[in-house]
Protein backbone atom coordinates (compact mmCIF):
# COMPACT_ATOMS: atom_id res chain seq x y z
CA UNK A 1 0.00 0.00 0.00
CA UNK A 2 1.22 3.95 -0.80
CA UNK A 3 0.37 7.38 -0.03
CA UNK A 4 -0.23 7.96 -3.84
CA UNK A 5 1.90 8.48 -6.34
CA UNK A 6 4.47 11.14 -5.97
CA UNK A 7 4.88 13.49 -8.96
CA UNK A 8 8.32 15.06 -9.88
CA UNK A 9 7.97 16.39 -13.38
CA UNK A 10 6.64 16.62 -16.93
CA UNK A 11 8.24 15.21 -19.69
CA UNK A 12 7.72 13.85 -23.13
CA UNK A 13 6.03 10.49 -24.00
CA UNK A 14 8.87 8.94 -25.27
CA UNK A 15 11.77 9.84 -22.59
CA UNK A 16 14.20 7.60 -21.39
CA UNK A 17 14.66 8.07 -17.47
CA UNK A 18 18.29 8.08 -15.97
CA UNK A 19 19.31 4.52 -15.09
CA UNK A 20 19.68 4.04 -11.15
CA UNK A 21 18.03 7.34 -10.58
CA UNK A 22 15.62 6.81 -7.43
CA UNK A 23 12.80 9.00 -5.49
CA UNK A 24 11.73 9.48 -2.27
CA UNK A 25 12.59 6.20 0.24
CA UNK A 26 14.79 4.89 -3.28
CA UNK A 27 11.39 4.37 -4.44
CA UNK A 28 11.87 2.97 -8.44
CA UNK A 29 10.64 6.10 -11.04
CA UNK A 30 8.10 5.24 -13.64
CA UNK A 31 6.37 6.97 -16.10
CA UNK A 32 2.32 7.38 -16.33
CA UNK A 33 1.75 8.77 -20.31
CA UNK A 34 -1.20 10.58 -21.29
CA UNK A 35 -1.27 11.49 -25.23
CA UNK A 36 2.17 12.89 -25.61
CA UNK A 37 3.32 13.85 -22.22
CA UNK A 38 4.35 11.74 -19.28
CA UNK A 39 4.46 12.74 -15.86
CA UNK A 40 7.45 11.08 -13.90
CA UNK A 41 6.67 9.38 -10.64
CA UNK A 42 7.44 7.25 -7.66
CA UNK A 43 5.10 6.10 -4.76
CA UNK A 44 5.30 6.92 -1.73
CA UNK A 45 4.74 5.88 1.64
CA UNK A 46 1.59 6.10 3.51
CA UNK A 47 3.24 8.33 6.07
CA UNK A 48 3.90 11.45 3.33
CA UNK A 49 6.58 13.59 3.17
CA UNK A 50 7.46 16.19 4.90
CA UNK A 51 8.52 20.09 3.72
CA UNK A 52 12.49 19.81 5.26
CA UNK A 53 15.19 21.75 3.23
CA UNK A 54 16.10 18.08 2.57
CA UNK A 55 13.13 17.05 1.20
CA UNK A 56 12.83 20.51 -1.03
CA UNK A 57 17.03 19.87 -2.31
CA UNK A 58 16.70 16.16 -3.32
CA UNK A 59 13.46 16.90 -5.60
CA UNK A 60 15.39 19.84 -7.02
CA UNK A 61 18.15 17.42 -7.89
CA UNK A 62 15.84 14.72 -9.32
CA UNK A 63 14.16 17.34 -11.63
CA UNK A 64 17.47 18.52 -12.58
CA UNK A 65 18.92 15.06 -12.98
CA UNK A 66 15.85 14.54 -15.38
CA UNK A 67 16.55 17.75 -17.38
CA UNK A 68 20.17 16.58 -18.03
CA UNK A 69 18.42 13.52 -20.34
CA UNK A 70 16.07 16.19 -21.95
CA UNK A 71 13.12 18.56 -22.34
CA UNK A 72 11.95 18.55 -18.55
CA UNK A 73 8.89 20.74 -17.21
CA UNK A 74 9.59 20.55 -13.20
CA UNK A 75 6.30 20.10 -10.77
CA UNK A 76 6.37 21.83 -7.44
CA UNK A 77 7.43 20.05 -4.59
CA UNK A 78 4.94 18.01 -3.09
CA UNK A 79 2.62 17.45 -5.73
CA UNK A 80 0.54 13.79 -4.68
CA UNK A 81 -2.13 12.02 -6.89
CA UNK A 82 -3.99 8.89 -5.41
CA UNK A 83 -3.10 6.57 -8.03
CA UNK A 84 -2.16 6.40 -11.68
CA UNK A 85 -5.31 7.24 -13.37
CA UNK A 86 -5.46 10.20 -11.73
CA UNK A 87 -2.02 11.34 -12.95
CA UNK A 88 -3.40 10.65 -16.52
CA UNK A 89 -6.22 12.72 -16.21
CA UNK A 90 -4.52 15.50 -15.12
CA UNK A 91 -2.28 15.88 -17.56
CA UNK A 92 -5.09 15.46 -20.13
CA UNK A 93 -7.09 18.34 -18.61
CA UNK A 94 -3.74 20.13 -18.69
CA UNK A 95 -2.34 19.13 -21.88
CA UNK A 96 -2.43 22.66 -24.33
CA UNK A 97 -0.96 24.51 -21.04
CA UNK A 98 1.73 21.64 -20.57
CA UNK A 99 2.48 20.94 -23.55
CA UNK A 100 3.51 25.02 -24.66
CA UNK A 101 5.43 24.95 -21.40
CA UNK A 102 7.67 21.97 -21.93
CA UNK A 103 8.30 23.27 -25.16
CA UNK A 104 8.83 26.71 -23.74
CA UNK A 105 11.22 26.00 -20.71
CA UNK A 106 12.38 22.45 -20.86
CA UNK A 107 15.91 23.20 -21.83
CA UNK A 108 16.05 26.37 -19.77
CA UNK A 109 17.18 27.51 -16.16
CA UNK A 110 16.83 30.00 -14.10
CA UNK A 111 18.80 32.31 -11.70
CA UNK A 112 17.83 33.98 -8.95
CA UNK A 113 18.96 37.27 -7.60
CA UNK A 114 18.46 39.26 -4.72
CA UNK A 115 19.77 43.07 -4.24
CA UNK A 116 20.08 44.66 -0.45
CA UNK A 117 20.63 47.80 0.39
CA UNK A 118 23.95 48.18 3.04
CA UNK A 119 22.05 51.65 4.02
CA UNK A 120 18.08 52.15 2.54
CA UNK A 121 17.97 55.02 0.59
CA UNK A 122 15.85 58.08 1.48
CA UNK A 123 17.01 57.56 5.04
CA UNK A 124 18.00 61.00 6.09
CA UNK A 125 14.49 62.73 5.70
CA UNK A 126 14.32 64.98 8.78
CA UNK A 127 12.05 64.28 11.46
CA UNK A 128 10.82 67.71 12.40
CA UNK A 129 11.60 71.40 11.45
CA UNK A 130 14.60 72.86 13.28
CA UNK A 131 15.76 76.88 13.38
CA UNK A 132 18.78 77.69 14.41
CA UNK A 133 19.52 73.83 15.50
CA UNK A 134 16.70 74.36 17.84
CA UNK A 135 13.75 72.00 17.49
CA UNK A 136 10.42 73.67 16.54
CA UNK A 137 7.58 71.86 18.42
CA UNK A 138 4.25 70.32 16.70
CA UNK A 139 0.76 69.32 18.26
CA UNK A 140 0.44 65.36 18.07
CA UNK A 141 -1.46 65.40 14.92
CA UNK A 142 1.22 67.65 13.19
CA UNK A 143 3.61 65.55 14.12
CA UNK A 144 1.97 62.13 13.29
CA UNK A 145 1.17 64.14 9.38
CA UNK A 146 4.80 64.81 9.46
CA UNK A 147 6.11 61.26 10.47
CA UNK A 148 3.84 59.62 7.68
CA UNK A 149 5.08 61.98 4.92
CA UNK A 150 9.08 60.78 6.02
CA UNK A 151 7.81 57.50 5.46
CA UNK A 152 6.24 58.06 2.41
CA UNK A 153 9.36 60.12 1.18
CA UNK A 154 11.57 57.00 2.29
CA UNK A 155 9.30 54.24 0.32
CA UNK A 156 9.09 56.45 -2.50
CA UNK A 157 12.83 56.75 -2.53
CA UNK A 158 13.62 53.59 -2.28
CA UNK A 159 11.30 52.07 -5.08
CA UNK A 160 12.89 55.11 -7.41
CA UNK A 161 16.09 53.59 -6.21
CA UNK A 162 15.26 50.23 -6.43
CA UNK A 163 13.94 50.45 -10.28
CA UNK A 164 16.83 52.38 -11.25
CA UNK A 165 18.87 49.16 -9.86
CA UNK A 166 16.77 47.09 -12.31
CA UNK A 167 16.67 49.03 -15.27
CA UNK A 168 20.54 49.05 -14.97
CA UNK A 169 20.11 44.55 -14.79
CA UNK A 170 17.98 44.67 -17.42
CA UNK A 171 20.07 46.86 -19.68
CA UNK A 172 23.54 45.13 -18.73
CA UNK A 173 21.75 41.36 -18.70
CA UNK A 174 19.66 42.45 -22.33
CA UNK A 175 19.27 39.61 -24.51
CA UNK A 176 21.01 37.29 -22.36
CA UNK A 177 17.37 36.96 -20.88
CA UNK A 178 14.57 34.85 -22.20
CA UNK A 179 12.04 36.45 -19.32
CA UNK A 180 12.09 37.69 -15.63
CA UNK A 181 10.05 38.05 -12.55
CA UNK A 182 10.64 40.83 -10.51
CA UNK A 183 9.85 42.94 -7.57
CA UNK A 184 10.92 45.75 -6.34
CA UNK A 185 11.69 47.26 -3.36
CA UNK A 186 9.30 44.75 -1.84
CA UNK A 187 10.65 45.88 2.09
CA UNK A 188 12.95 48.37 2.94
CA UNK A 189 16.04 46.16 3.34
CA UNK A 190 15.55 44.35 0.40
CA UNK A 191 15.67 46.38 -2.89
CA UNK A 192 14.93 44.01 -5.62
CA UNK A 193 14.23 39.92 -5.89
CA UNK A 194 14.39 38.50 -9.21
CA UNK A 195 14.78 34.94 -11.77
CA UNK A 196 15.57 35.11 -14.60
CA UNK A 197 14.73 32.57 -17.34
CA UNK A 198 18.02 31.58 -19.84
CA UNK A 199 19.71 29.03 -21.88
CA UNK A 200 22.00 27.03 -20.06
CA UNK A 201 24.99 28.00 -21.36
CA UNK A 202 24.83 31.47 -20.82
CA UNK A 203 24.92 31.39 -16.79
CA UNK A 204 28.44 32.45 -17.14
CA UNK A 205 27.95 35.71 -19.20
CA UNK A 206 24.78 36.66 -17.06
CA UNK A 207 27.01 36.38 -13.85
CA UNK A 208 29.50 38.66 -15.44
CA UNK A 209 26.69 41.05 -16.38
CA UNK A 210 25.48 41.09 -12.82
CA UNK A 211 28.90 41.63 -11.23
CA UNK A 212 29.30 44.59 -13.76
CA UNK A 213 26.62 46.41 -12.15
CA UNK A 214 27.13 45.32 -8.89
CA UNK A 215 30.86 47.13 -9.48
CA UNK A 216 28.72 50.41 -9.62
CA UNK A 217 26.83 50.42 -6.51
CA UNK A 218 28.85 50.24 -3.36
CA UNK A 219 25.46 50.73 -1.34
CA UNK A 220 24.27 47.47 -2.09
CA UNK A 221 24.80 43.46 -1.78
CA UNK A 222 23.79 41.52 -4.55
CA UNK A 223 23.13 37.62 -3.93
CA UNK A 224 23.03 35.07 -6.75
CA UNK A 225 21.58 31.57 -6.53
CA UNK A 226 20.98 28.88 -9.12
CA UNK A 227 21.02 27.59 -11.63
CA UNK A 228 17.71 26.23 -10.80
CA UNK A 229 14.97 24.31 -13.42
CA UNK A 230 12.47 26.94 -14.63
CA UNK A 231 10.29 26.95 -11.53
CA UNK A 232 8.95 30.43 -11.34
CA UNK A 233 8.02 30.73 -15.01
CA UNK A 234 5.68 27.96 -15.16
CA UNK A 235 1.82 29.27 -16.58
CA UNK A 236 -0.59 30.42 -13.75
CA UNK A 237 -4.12 29.29 -14.01
CA UNK A 238 -7.21 31.99 -13.36
CA UNK A 239 -6.74 32.19 -9.78
CA UNK A 240 -3.01 32.72 -9.93
CA UNK A 241 -1.85 29.27 -9.28
CA UNK A 242 0.68 27.24 -11.28
CA UNK A 243 -0.61 24.84 -13.65
CA UNK A 244 -0.14 21.29 -12.77
CA UNK A 245 3.58 21.74 -12.08
CA UNK A 246 5.81 24.22 -10.55
CA UNK A 247 6.28 26.45 -7.74
CA UNK A 248 9.48 28.32 -7.23
CA UNK A 249 11.98 27.58 -4.83
CA UNK A 250 12.59 30.71 -3.77
CA UNK A 251 12.56 29.11 0.32
CA UNK A 252 15.76 27.86 -0.57
CA UNK A 253 16.85 29.90 -3.04
CA UNK A 254 17.10 32.70 -0.31
CA UNK A 255 18.25 30.49 2.90
CA UNK A 256 19.64 27.72 2.64
CA UNK A 257 22.23 27.57 -0.24
CA UNK A 258 25.92 27.59 -0.25
CA UNK A 259 28.57 30.20 -2.15
CA UNK A 260 28.41 30.04 -5.67
CA UNK A 261 32.51 29.73 -5.88
CA UNK A 262 34.12 30.20 -9.81
CA UNK A 263 35.63 26.52 -9.68
CA UNK A 264 31.90 24.53 -9.60
CA UNK A 265 30.03 26.18 -12.43
CA UNK A 266 26.86 24.18 -11.07
CA UNK A 267 26.89 24.65 -7.47
CA UNK A 268 23.92 26.52 -6.13
CA UNK A 269 24.17 29.54 -4.36
CA UNK A 270 23.48 32.64 -3.18
CA UNK A 271 26.62 34.73 -2.86
CA UNK A 272 27.56 37.93 -3.83
CA UNK A 273 28.07 38.41 -7.18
Amino acid sequence: MTGGWYVYAIVAQDSQLPAGLTGFGEAELSLIDSGSLAAVVGPLAPCGLQRTTENVLRHGAIVEALQERGPTLPVRFGTVLPDAGAVARALAEHRAELTADLARLGDKVEFGLTVLWDRSPGGDHPADETIDGEAVEHAPGTRYLRARLVVLHRDEARREAAGAVATELDMALGSLVLDRRCSIAPTERLALRAAYLIEPTRLDACRQAVAEVRSRHPDVRVLVSGPWSPYSFVSRDRTGEQVAAGRSLKDINGRHTAPWTDTARGERSAAPA
